[in-house]
């Protein structure tokens, strides 16, 4: 193993990079899922497809890491897994995700591996279009849909020509162009939607028309869609996970990670913004290097709840910059050497910037109160996505 340099990098990235572009480079048929609406953040605790990241590049040890879910590898594998039917009944897959990443030392020499997998024990942000995402949607816009199948209904039943292809084009542009306003129907158009509203009991856009004759049906439908779709920047997530840490010199556990991790939108989310808690919770068993041998019997807790501002495009909805604040405290219990103390308190910060695609910045900074000392780590993390948009 000592003999492992800089050479494993590139044949490393060769490897990952190639099963990540062919997934891209597939025409997937569109599953909407509430991944497009995840943040950095979120990603990076529950990776829906694939995840490539270089931690802590400014860092005296950093890492290369690999992430994914069986769901993903056997969809590349497999086409037919793309259709809907399978992506549902495949949940737990995909709610599972594996790692390994190699640790590199300040010369980019090899310091150890990595492997680790995790799962979501509570997931709701995660629906396809025959689970809840659909049905609040259409839910949210039940009277919408009920006054387009009126509009069709009442079409056919017109005789006069004339007033047939005007009620046509109009009921068109009232259902689907969001500059078309209701006052901009000719009169009998007119008297024709109102009695569909009236008949169909659709008093929510009855009473948006009658109190602002200018108002936007296709614009409120379209507003009743980003709100299901904000809703779902606020769903939980709790994911419990497991890693092992090998020496450099020989497979042996030399790190032992437990971990648990919440993360949550609150708040009202206002437009291109949204807020998250996050509070991750790790136990450590580590190699006591006082002592000789392998005994993992230094053991630390550490605890970082902590905020997330999401920054986002107005329209599609997709995270394009994040500050994470969050508080840090760490206490060893077991194995403590003579300069150290069991507890440290440290303040955090991580900047998230999207550059292009899914292809982020993280910024992390690290103050201590006490010793007024400020650390700061570099990474860039790609996230691979195998599906549509929403």
């Amino acid at each position: 193993m000592n003999s492992i340099r800089f050479y494993i990098i590139p044949l490393f990235l060769f490897s990952i990079l190639s099963i990540s572009s062919s997934a891209q480079s597939k025409k997937i048929a569109a599953i909407i899922t509430a991944d497009s609406l995840a943040s950095g953040n979120y990603k990076d605790v529950l990776t829906s497809f694939f995840q490539l990241a270089f931690d802590k590049l400014t860092a005296k040890n950093k890492e290369l890491k690999f992430s994914s879910n069986p769901y993903a590898v056997m969809m590349k594998a497999n086409p037919d897994l793309e259709i809907d039917y399978n992506y549902k009944k495949n949940r737990v897959l995909r709610n599972l995700n594996f790692n390994f990443s190699l640790k590199l030392d300040s010369s980019y020499r090899f310091n150890g591996f990595s492997s680790g997998i995790s799962y979501a024990l509570i997931n709701k942000r995660d629906y396809t279009v025959y689970n809840e995402f659909i049905r609040l949607a259409i839910d949210k816009n039940a009277e919408f849909n009920k006054l387009q199948n009126g509009i069709s209904q009442a079409l056919s039943g017109i005789d006069d020509a004339d007033l047939k292809k005007r009620f046509r084009e109009q009921g068109n542009k009232l259902l689907n162009d969001e500059m078309y306003t209701y006052d901009k129907l000719d009169n009998d158009v007119k008297q024709r939607v109102d009695k569909i509203l009236l008949d169909s009991n659709l008093t929510r856009i009855a009473k948006l028309v009658k109190n602002n004759s200018s108002s936007t049906i296709a614009k409120s439908c379209r507003d009743g869609y980003n709100e299901v779709k904000k809703s779902f920047q606020s769903k939980p997530l709790l994911l419990l996970s497991i890693t092992d840490t090998t020496a450099k010199d020989e497979f042996v556990f030399s790190n032992i990670t437990l971990k648990a991790e919440f993360l949550k939108g609150f708040g009202d989310s206002k437009p291109g913004a949204n807020w998250e808690f996050s509070i991750p919770a790790t136990v450590n068993f580590v190699d006591n290097l006082s002592l000789a041998g392998r005994d993992l019997k230094r053991a630390a807790f550490r605890i970082e709840p902590g905020i997330n501002l999401v920054i986002r495009n107005s329209g599609a909805a997709h995270s394009l910059l994040e500050m994470k604040f969050s508080g840090e405290y760490s206490h060893i219990f077991n194995g403590l050497y003579p300069t150290e103390k069991n507890d440290v308190l440290t303040f955090n910060g991580t900047v998230r910037i999207k550059i292009i695609h899914d292809i982020w910045i993280p910024l992390v900074f690290k103050y201590d109160p006490k010793k007024g000392n400020i650390l700061g780590f570099l990474s860039v993390k790609f996230n691979f996505s195998g599906q549509g948009k929403i």
